[in-house]
């Protein structure tokens, strides 16, 4: 998963990070608020672990943003004052999925992250690969999309961006996270390549702005998000 943690206290988070990187995550670490805010206008993240108390907006706030102004889903710990059941019933009534309490009892972290993530996790996908949507079955082996039966040869990185897409249906992914995953680093600020293969895998895979079934569009100073396009709107395009 790609965490986003906010924590102000450095020790804490520097060993929050440990164990998140050793079980395989990745982390972006905010020390206050305003960072954080920031970040969700360029990142996207499969889990938010967020501290009451940090400098500026505080948790909640954050919270409450995450929730109600951008409409997001994604799971969301909170961190509290050990026994502070206002503060856990406040973080739960607005939308929180579950807390830990300071300071963190690092298995007990570990194991009510484990279980959120078994909560939310999607049916666990094929190695070999299958249909990620209607007419599109991914090919994870031979490297291969097969779109309504016909094969369709892809570079690796056209692929496995692709195959990020497509598992992330209707789900606005930011350019850093796809620069991220894909090409293991952040975006060059001059850097065309991302644009430049999401064209391709566009005409490849007829998935552009005005293809019936699925549309591969651009979310304007964010990143990309794969739409499935309702009957009626193909039949009108």
């Amino acid at each position: 998963m790609h965490i986003a943690l906010l924590e102000d206290e450095t020790t804490l988070a520097q060993e929050i990070q440990a164990l998140l990187s050793a079980a395989g995550h990745t982390v972006e670490h905010y020390s206050d608020g305003h960072q954080i805010m920031r970040g969700l206008l360029k990142d996207t993240f499969d889990l938010f672990v967020l501290d009451w108390h940090v400098p500026g907006p505080n948790g909640l706030e954050v919270l409450q943003h995450v929730r109600q102004a951008l409409k997001l889903s994604t799971p969301v710990v909170f961190l509290t004052s050990n026994n502070a059941e206002e503060q856990i019933v406040q973080a739960l009534n607005s939308g929180a999925d579950d807390y830990c309490s300071k300071p963190v009892r690092t298995h007990e972290f570990m194991a009510r992250l484990a279980a959120l993530q078994r909560r939310m996790a999607p049916p666990a996908a094929n190695p070999q690969g299958g249909e990620l949507l209607p007419g599109y079955v991914f090919d994870h082996v031979e490297r291969i999309v097969r779109v309504d039966g016909e094969p369709i040869v892809l570079t690796e990185k056209e692929y496995e961006l692709s195959r990020l897409m497509f598992e992330n249906p209707d789900r606005p992914i930011a350019r850093n996270r796809i620069m991220k995953e894909i090409w293991g680093r952040e975006e060059d600020a001059l850097s065309r390549t991302l644009d430049v293969h999401i064209s391709w895998i566009r005409r490849k895979l007829n998935i552009g702005a005005n293809a019936a079934k699925v549309r591969l569009v651009v979310v304007h100073g964010f990143g990309y998000r794969l739409m499935k396009m309702a009957p009626t709107e193909g039949d009108a395009a």
